[in-house]
């Protein structure tokens, strides 16, 4: 049976954030990068549970049967991603290099200053959104985000940037105020990013095919853009190693139309046309996906 991610207890130390996060700030990536070791080391020692979802995945995903050192290179990914996160926030830029695909649809909207609804996923670094901004200063984008899910991480981030928190809708306030705060920033021109791969504690699904196995995810992301009729994208920041990304982006519909005796049936069809497009870059990039609990039914 799969599992609600937010099931799940924040498993992390505040001590190793910060202590990564001042060895990166005055020592480099290099530097940091080695610290790495140390809370990889812990998290396959300490976490069997995310061990056993790391392996189910990569059985998965790889073309054979993986072993221990496999789940490692998949965690250890997974916090040089996070350490490039710091960077990307904290605006000490270490040369991180992001090649654009496919990111012309997207400008077009910020140029028309029109809003857009962005679903991501825990595919490498939604942060690689901040190299489409440049210069620009009519460029917001705003994640949808569980504040409290990562009370840990959160802390570390708003002190690399005060302003971190004002990028951030809090999920977990009433559904009325969530959609009133999404709606205004829309009507500004801004971007409302969505982790669209993720299921909260009590929130509707939909089971898809997904990685030759059935998961549930969740229909409120597309039952949103679908309320609100506006433009959708999707957008994936793939790490390739070293100091290289490559930013996916792609118009997924102009604007969603939701007539309301067809609501659930055209969320499960979005759902599973996004878990599909989802699949297609999971599989080209195995080690990025992000999703360290019991996905799978």
């Amino acid at each position: 049976m799969a599992e609600a991610w937010t099931a799940r207890t924040e498993r992390s130390h505040r001590f190793m954030f910060h202590a990564v996060a001042w060895v990166a700030k005055r020592l480099g990536r290099r530097a940091a990068r080695a610290l790495l070791h140390l809370g990889v080391a812990y998290f396959m020692i300490a976490a069997p549970a995310a061990r056993r979802a790391s392996r189910d995945y990569l059985s998965r995903v790889l073309d054979r049967r993986p072993r221990w050192y496999h789940s490692y290179r998949h965690i250890y990914t997974f916090a040089v991603v996070f350490l490039d996160r710091m960077y990307m926030i904290g605006g000490a830029d270490p040369a991180l290099s992001i090649r654009h695909h496919g990111v012309q649809s997207f400008r077009d909207c910020v140029e028309r200053r029109q809003g857009a609804i962005i679903m991501v996923a825990h595919l490498g670094s939604f942060e690689a959104l901040r190299s489409l901004s440049g210069q620009r200063e009519d460029l917001t984008v705003r994640i949808l985000m569980d504040w409290s899910a990562g009370a840990k991480v959160n802390a570390v981030l708003q002190k690399l940037d005060p302003g971190f928190a004002d990028r951030v809708i809090d999920t977990s306030t009433s559904d009325v105020d969530r959609v009133l705060k999404v709606k205004s920033a829309l009507d500004r021109g801004e971007m409302i990013g969505i982790m669209a791969d993720r299921v909260h504690e009590g929130e509707r699904t939909v089971d898809c095919d997904f990685l030759d196995g059935t998961a549930p995810f969740p229909t409120s992301p597309w039952l949103l853009a679908g309320m609100l009729g506006v433009p959708v994208f999707l957008a994936f920041g793939v790490y390739r190693g070293g100091d290289h990304y490559d930013l996916y982006c792609e118009q997924f519909s102009p604007g969603l139309s939701l007539p309301r005796s067809e609501r659930m049936q055209r969320s499960g069809e979005w759902t599973q046309a996004y878990a599909d497009r989802l699949a297609e870059h999971v599989r080209q990039a195995p080690y990025n996906w992000f999703n360290f609990y019991r996905f799978w039914h």
